[in-house]
């Protein structure tokens, strides 16, 4: 039977854009964007342990769901270790590429790591903990690919598989541009631009907070990053104006 799925997959993903494989997990009624997966803390499969910190490292950050058994999985897999290796020799581009297994079935921690090491993919793959699961369970198939930034919100998901490097290459750098162009220009807090961050900084925040001003500089006073300047950013400010 899963073979007979196999081949009815392969010959979906010649014929379109994306394909996906069905797979058993739980009921779909949205998908993942505006989620956060801020917080996930589980292990890669030689078993070091894997934070949501490690989102800090770049503007943006891929995540792929997949399984061994999942034809459009193992098809696009290519292309992202392809992205994997540009990504690494241009770190300047600030992004990264994880890897999300989907155990069930034949596809175990075992037969997954033996997968990645005898196609030479060197890419970082976790196992998912509930705050991945969570996400990735808004869809009902796979291949699953979100788009994460440094704050953990997932801005895109994509269900099926990327039918080359290039158009993966395409997708990942129009969401670079994007959340770059969102990062903040200059001292976080620093809400007067002066070049450090003062008293009078959390004053600034705290009126745009109360709708006494307009919220201008939002990357910059956006301390906890939830897209707005309110009065939990003004007390962050606060705080760290008084070196605390």
């Amino acid at each position: 039977m899963k073979k007979f799925v196999a081949i009815i997959m392969a010959a979906m993903l010649a014929l379109s854009s994306f394909a996906f494989a069905s797979a058993e997990k739980a009921d779909a009624t949205r998908d993942a964007v505006g989620m956060s997966v801020a917080g996930f803390n589980t292990q890669d499969l030689y078993g070091n342990t894997v934070t949501s910190d490690i989102l800090d490292n770049a503007v943006v950050t891929i995540i792929n769901e997949w399984a061994t058994w999942c034809g459009p999985c193992v098809g696009e897999m290519p292309h992202f270790q392809t992205m994997h290796e540009h990504y690494s020799a241009t770190p300047e581009a600030d992004v990264q590429i994880l890897g999300a297994v989907y155990f069930s079935g034949s596809c175990t921690p075992t037969s997954a790591l033996q997968f990645l090491e005898t196609n030479g993919y060197t890419w970082t793959n976790v196992r998912e903990d509930n705050v991945l699961a969570n996400a990735f369970n808004t869809s009902n198939s796979i291949p699953n690919t979100l788009v994460v930034d440094r704050h953990g919100v997932v801005r895109d998901h994509i269900v099926g598989s990327f039918p080359s490097a290039a158009q993966l290459q395409d997708f990942i750098e129009g969401w670079y541009e994007t959340l770059l162009a969102e990062e903040p220009q200059g001292i976080p807090g620093d809400m007067n631009n002066s070049g450090s961050v003062e008293m009078s900084d959390a004053v600034v925040a705290l009126r745009m907070a109360l709708g006494l001003a307009e919220p201008e500089n939002i990357a910059i006073g956006d301390i906890n990053g939830n897209g707005s300047i309110d009065v939990s950013d003004a007390v962050s400010i606060l705080r760290m104006a008084m070196g605390l």
